[in-house]
């Protein structure tokens, strides 16, 4: 252990050496890899807040049940009793058909004021049904259509399910392609660490032969792997921090609506640059010890 550490200044000299004397290899490596870590990068930021956009739209869930004209306040307590009782069920709530009237010209604008007034008015009295388990909105709004006093029962329909389902869609290929970006990064840190090898032969075979230790031949490899994934994602990390912040500073923090708003810079930027920077030195770590496994050959 202590000739580990008394070696490792020089092992870090020679693997900053080798990366200089390869200089065209080790940058369009440099190159390649942050290519392949900001592609998954961008995925990554895109599964994130597409992950938001998902919870921001469930949370926003509510089935609105359209009451009979004729319900007497009894009968809508008995009703609200009847839908608060079933399992999947967290909160009813009731809400006149003039207080709906005044959400619905606040939302939309003094156009609608002309239905003021109690023979004018068209909607309905609802009771709002917040739910526990949003997966299950559409069997319980079946359910709640069926009871008496119900003129229908409303969330929505296909049309989020749809959306949710694509939402869901985005984040699983995601996973699959920022997979695929760091198999890549391990492949190309792996070939330019066994071009090294290979130019480096008879210095890797004169060391045997004077008795070097297997680690010591190997370690400044995995040393310069290390390295090259470090420079690799430290153009992602700065893009992330500088480009996500100005996007978000950009577009108001949201997509569209306040129902896709997006993740806040911080701490997100800082965490996600880390992860970058951790998986491009894990990387490079990775790619190397398989290059020098593989064409070191040594023997122990």
């Amino acid at each position: 252990m202590l000739l580990f550490f008394k070696s490792l200044p020089r092992l870090v000299r020679s693997a900053n050496k080798d990366m200089h004397r390869h200089f065209s290899m080790t940058f369009s490596s440099i190159v390649s890899i942050g290519i392949a870590l900001l592609m998954a990068l961008f995925i990554f930021v895109i599964y994130m807040n597409v992950g938001r956009f998902t919870s921001q739209i469930e949370s926003e869930f509510m089935i609105q049940v359209s009451l009979n004209p004729t319900l007497e306040d009894e009968g809508i307590s008995e009703l609200s009793d009847s839908i608060s009782s079933l399992a999947s069920v967290k909160k009813v709530t009731y809400s006149s058909k003039e207080e709906e009237l005044d959400a619905l010209i606040k939302e939309n604008g003094a156009m609608f004021k002309q239905y003021k007034g109690e023979d004018k008015n068209p909607l309905y009295d609802v009771l709002n049904v917040e739910l526990k388990d949003n997966t299950k909105i559409s069997k319980v709004t079946k359910k709640i259509a069926k009871m008496d006093g119900v003129v229908q029962a409303t969330y929505g329909g296909s049309a989020i399910n749809t959306t949710i389902q694509l939402f869901k869609n985005i984040r699983v290929w995601g996973s699959v392609f920022v997979g695929l970006m760091v198999l890549i990064a391990v492949f190309l840190i792996r070939n330019t660490i066994k071009m090294t090898i290979l130019v480096r032969k008879d210095e890797i075979a004169i060391m045997r032969t004077v008795g070097a230790y297997n680690w010591y031949i190997s370690l400044p490899f995995v040393l310069e792997g290390i390295f090259i994934g470090f420079w690799g994602a430290l153009g992602p990390v700065l893009i992330c921090i500088f480009g996500y912040t100005g996007l978000y500073h950009v577009m108001n923090g949201m997509f569209f609506s306040d129902l896709m708003s997006m993740l806040k810079p911080y701490p997100f930027v800082l965490c996600t640059s880390g992860g970058i920077l951790l998986i491009g030195m894990v990387v490079g770590m990775l790619g190397s010890y398989l290059a020098v496994r593989k064409y070191l050959r040594w023997t122990r």
